[in-house]
């Protein structure tokens, strides 16, 4: 029997799958990220520990590997955008700074010419330019460290690191490679005018490569550390909603994925790329030039915010989520009409009014709220969704899906939820290593076998 890894590389923890190429047999992990905050707005981890997290998780896939049995590729979805600085050796220079880190504060109007043109740069790369993510960081490190920028013999993100450490080789993808501010999305190549500004060669970046190519394979060092085969190949995934997407069969116009992590997102195929420009959306390649680019929009951080929300009114124990879910159950659609922003600081007096199910129920309704304010907007600019397929950890509470759907006034169905995007990683995995022949082939065989997990 043969086998695909597919991992899911979140913000706040890794999730994998270890999957039949039939889809039939699953096994599921977990692994939690431990971050460091040095200072108030600092996000970051080493590049040890980010390595030793994902190691172990592909340790514990790979022991549940039935005998007489094979894995046959391996490839990765990731919330990328997490900056590293290597060394001559490939040895760490920085921590690997997370894309929500908020040490920057004007060096990238300070370091890009005066007379930069963002909006032309958010068309050639798909992302508007903010303080956070890669280019802000590197922007930051030339200002005030240009010594250390100099030095740094590899410049990449997270997961190109992880893959190097597991095959030697470097490479980065169109999809997974955007959050790194440094690529034409169209043209496929690094944008030479940045790295002259920031005096970075192209040679110190990982080279980049289509989605689903095989990178490398595993090495035997690598082999002893995660206990897959050598010779193992590796091949390149996607940005996580995008491989969400692939592993929840959202393919088409008038679909949408509904991802829910440490910020929920809303992604759309659509056809046309510049109407995503015009709607200031995030771009992704998506199935392009084919098929669908993929549009994104998102709720930033908000599991954070809701959390204050739930320790403050709810419960602040280890099971705070359950007694939410359980509160929540006990209240009708529309919390009694109780309103709640979690962007917005709390009315604590009109909110302890209400009873503690409705304040629960009103907490979850938030996030659908402010998705229909978003989609509402999108249906104006001729981008709607239809239907949508919900992915995340909240998917696993059927109060939260009911009450999405009776909110966005659409169907909202869960496939495999919480672990869309390591199917979606598998399928990729599939298809480079050619037992599928395209996504929505590998979708069909991976789900017309699904069992529950």
């Amino acid at each position: 029997m043969r086998y695909l890894i597919g991992i899911d590389i979140g913000t706040s923890s890794v999730k994998g799958i270890l999957m039949s190429e039939d889809g039939i047999d699953r096994k599921t992990a977990r692994e939690e990220f431990h971050y460091d905050y040095p200072k108030k707005g600092w996000v970051e981890i080493t590049a040890e520990s980010y390595l030793d997290t994902c190691f172990r998780l592909i340790r514990k896939l790979a022991e549940q590997l039935p005998e007489n049995s094979e894995i046959i590729g391996i490839s990765e979805a990731s919330a990328s955008g997490n900056l590293l600085l290597l060394d001559s050796e490939n040895k760490p220079l920085t921590p690997i700074f997370n894309w929500q880190d908020e040490r920057v504060s004007d060096e990238a109007k300070r370091v890009l010419d005066i007379d930069f043109d963002r909006e032309g740069y958010y068309n050639i790369t798909g992302w508007p330019l903010g303080d956070t993510f890669p280019l802000a960081q590197l922007c930051r490190i030339k200002y005030h460290e240009p010594e250390l920028l100099e030095r740094a013999k590899k410049v990449c993100m997270s997961t190109e690191y992880l893959n190097f450490m597991l095959t030697g080789k470097w490479g980065v993808g169109t999809s997974a490679g955007t959050p790194f501010y440094l690529i034409d999305q169209q043209k496929g190549v690094y944008y030479k005018p940045v790295l002259d500004t920031l005096g970075i060669d192209k040679d110190k970046l990982p080279p980049v490569m289509k989605t689903g190519t095989t990178v490398g394979t595993v090495t035997k060092k690598a082999a002893e550390l995660t206990l897959l085969a050598e010779g193992t190949p590796v091949v390149l995934g996607t940005f996580d909603h995008p491989s969400a997407a692939r592993g929840s069969g959202v393919f088409d116009e008038g679909q949408m994925l509904l991802s829910c992590g440490t910020s929920w997102v809303g992604f759309l195929p659509v056809k046309d790329r510049k109407k995503i420009i015009k709607n200031k959306l995030l771009a992704d390649p998506f199935l392009s030039p084919d098929g669908c680019w993929g549009a994104m929009f998102s709720l930033p951080s908000v599991s954070s915010k809701l959390e204050k929300y739930i320790i403050k009114y709810i419960s602040d124990g280890d099971g705070m989520y359950r007694e939410l879910e359980k509160m929540a159950a006990k209240s009708s659609p529309g919390a009694g009409g109780l309103r709640i922003n979690p962007y917005e600081d709390d009315d604590e007096e009109k909110i302890n009014k209400y009873q503690k199910c409705d304040i629960a129920r009103a907490i979850m309704e938030s996030v659908g709220y402010l998705m229909k304010e978003k989609l509402d907007a999108l249906s104006k600019n001729n981008i709607t969704a239809k239907s949508a397929i919900m992915a995340g950890g909240p998917t696993e509470n059927p109060v939260w899906v009911s009450s999405i759907e009776q909110i966005l006034g659409i169907p909202v169905k869960v496939i495999d939820g919480a672990y869309a995007g390591a199917i979606g990683a598998a399928s990729v995995a599939g298809i480079g290593t050619g037992i599928y022949r395209n996504e929505a082939e590998a979708f069909r065989i991976l789900n017309g076998n699904k069992v529950n997990m």
